[in-house]
C-alpha cells in the first residue's frame, strides 16, 4: 500500500468513525459511541505508530535502555559495554542511565520481551496507556457531569495530535510521557469519583499510591495529583483532616518512591547524585532547541487546544466563585497550575502542556453540553467552546501528516542498519546512528572512529 492509498483509507476511518459516533450521540447512547470512539483512537495510534524507525528525541534512547533492562531490570544502562570512557553527565552516550524513571521503561522491557526488538513493541505499551486514558477521561467527565460531556471529552482525547504523536513516539518524551499522563490520568480518576467532603483515609492512600507510580513515571510533575486532590477535596469545616490526610497521601506517594531512590544512591551513587541536581534543571538550564521566552508555552497552548480556552477558563473559575462550583474551580486549576509552573522553566516543550490536556477537554465538554442558566451570554460560550473544538480537530488532522511529501514510514539508515549482520559483541566505529545499531543489534557502536575516540 503506497502512501496515497494509505492516507486515503485513515482519513476514510476517521470520518467514518465520525458519523457513526455522531449517530450514536444523538440517539443518547454514549457507551455504544465510546466504543467507536476507543476503537479510532487505537487506530490512529496505530497508524502513526507504524513507522518502522526509531525516531531521534527520545524515543531510541528510551528503546535501547529497555532492551537492556530485560536482562537486568534494576540496572538501567544506555552503553551495555562501555569500552570508551564516557561522561555520567553526558545522558546521551552514558553508561548507566538515570535521566528517566524506571516504570515506562520496564513496561517497554516487558514488550520488547514478549515481541521482539522491534519499533512496533516498544511503542505498544504507549499505545494501551493512550487508549485506557481516553476511557479515564470519559469517566471523569460522567462523574462530574454527564455521559454526554464524557463521549465529547473522551472524543477530544482520543483524537488530539499531540497525544498521538506522544504514543506513537514522534515526539520527545514519547512513550514515557504517554505512560505518565496515564497515572496522573488514574490518580485523577480516583479523586473525582467520589464527591468533595466524601473520601475516606483509604481513599487518601490509594491516591498517594497512584501519585506515587506518576513520580516513577516522570518525577515531580506527578505532584499535580496532590495539588487536585488538596483543592477539589478541600473542607474548610475539617482542614485539619485533611490537611493531614493529603500529607498522608504525599507520605505513601514517596514511600513507592523511596525504593527506587535507595536502590539508586546505593548502587549508581554518581549518577544519581547528578540526577537528584538535574532534576531541576528544566528551571534553571538553557538548551539550545528547548529554550524559549516566558509567553512560549502562552502561545503553544492557544496552538494546542484553542486561543478561546483561555477566556473560558477565566469564565470557569468566575462561574466557579458565583455559583461555588468545584469542579470547575479545579479544572481550571489543573489547567492554569502546569502553564504558570513551566512558564517559569528555561527549557521549554509543549509536550509538558499535555499535562492538562484532560480537564480542558473536559471543560469544553462541560461547556458544550451543560444548560447554564445562570451564567449571562450562554450562547457565546457555548460558540467560543466550538471554536476551540474545530483549531484541536483541525491542529490533529494536520499532525496526521496524511498528504505531506516529508512522511516516510522509513528511512534510508534503517534499513542499512537492518540488512547489516554483525556478529554479537563487535565494538563498531563511526557509526552515526550507533544507538538504533545497538538497538537492532547486540553489539557496542561509537559515532565517531577509534582515532578520536584514542585522543
Amino acid at each position: 500500500m503506497n502512501q496515497l492509498q494509505e492516507s486515503i483509507l485513515c482519513l476514510s476511518f476517521i470520518l467514518c468513525s465520525g458519523i457513526f459516533v455522531f449517530i450514536k450521540f444523538r440517539r443518547e447512547k454514549y457507551s455504544h459511541a465510546l466504543i467507536i470512539i476507543l476503537i479510532l483512537t487505537l487506530f490512529l495510534k496505530c497508524y502513526c505508530a507504524a513507522d518502522q524507525y526509531l525516531h531521534e528525541w527520545d524515543e531510541r534512547f528510551h528503546a535501547l535502555v529497555a532492551k537492556h533492562l530485560i536482562d537486568h531490570p534494576l540496572k538501567p544502562t544506555l552503553y551495555e559495554i562501555s569500552v570508551e570512557n564516557y561522561d555520567h553527565q553526558n545522558w546521551v552516550a552514558n553508561h548507566i542511565w538515570l535521566s528517566k524513571p524506571p516504570l515506562p521503561l520496564w513496561f517497554m522491557a516487558a514488550s520488547i520481551h514478549a515481541f521482539g526488538t522491534h519499533e512496533f513493541a516498544v511503542r505498544l505499551p504507549a499505545i494501551i496507556f493512550s487508549v485506557l486514558s481516553v476511557f479515564l477521561t470519559f469517566k471523569i467527565a460522567s462523574n462530574v457531569f454527564s455521559p454526554k460531556a464524557g463521549v465529547i471529552a473522551a472524543a477530544l482525547h482520543g483524537t488530539h495530535g499531540m497525544l498521538t504523536d506522544l504514543a506513537s513516539g514522534r515526539l520527545s518524551s514519547d512513550g514515557v510521557e504517554t505512560c505518565f499522563l496515564f497515572f496522573v490520568g488514574l490518580g485523577m480518576f480516583q479523586i473525582f469519583r467520589k464527591r468533595p467532603g466524601h473520601f475516606t483515609l483509604l481513599d487518601y492512600v490509594i491516591t498517594g499510591l497512584l501519585m506515587g507510580l506518576a513520580i516513577m513515571s516522570k518525577w515531580q510533575p506527578g505532584l499535580i495529583v496532590l495539588v487536585i486532590l488538596f483543592v477539589y477535596h478541600f473542607d474548610k469545616t475539617k482542614w485539619v483532616r485533611h490537611f493531614m490526610f493529603c500529607s498522608l497521601s504525599l507520605i505513601t506517594s514517596l514511600l513507592v518512591v523511596l525504593p527506587w531512590a535507595l536502590h539508586c544512591w546505593t548502587h549508581f551513587p554518581a549518577e544519581a547524585k547528578w540526577m537528584a541536581g538535574a532534576l531541576f534543571h528544566p528551571m534553571t538550564i538553557q538548551i539550545p532547541g528547548n529554550d524559549g521566552t516566558w509567553y512560549s508555552y502562552l502561545t503553544d497552548f492557544g496552538n494546542f487546544f484553542g486561543y478561546p480556552t483561555y477566556l473560558l477558563c477565566f469564565i470557569a473559575i468566575l462561574f466557579a466563585m458565583k455559583q461555588q462550583s468545584r469542579i470547575l474551580l479545579t479544572l481550571a486549576i489543573w489547567i492554569m497550575v502546569p502553564l504558570a509552573v513551566f512558564s517559569m522553566a528555561e527549557i521549554k516543550r509543549g509536550t509538558y502542556l499535555m499535562i492538562s490536556a484532560p480537564a480542558v477537554f473536559i471543560l469544553l465538554a462541560f461547556f458544550l453540553t451543560e444548560k447554564i442558566p445562570q451564567m449571562r451570554y450562554d450562547k457565546l460560550v457555548k460558540a467560543l467552546s466550538l471554536v476551540s473544538v474545530l483549531s484541536i480537530a483541525i491542529y490533529s488532522v494536520e499532525k496526521l501528516y496524511l498528504f505531506s511529501s516529508k512522511k516516510s514510514r522509513t528511512k534510508d539508515w534503517s534499513i542499512r542498519l537492518k540488512n547489516m549482520n554483525p556478529a554479537p559483541g563487535s565494538i563498531i566505529y563511526d557509526e552515526p546512528h550507533a544507538i538504533e545499531m545497538m538497538f537492532y543489534h547486540d553489539v557496542t557502536a561509537y559515532p565517531y572512529s577509534k582515532e578520536i575516540a584514542k585522543e
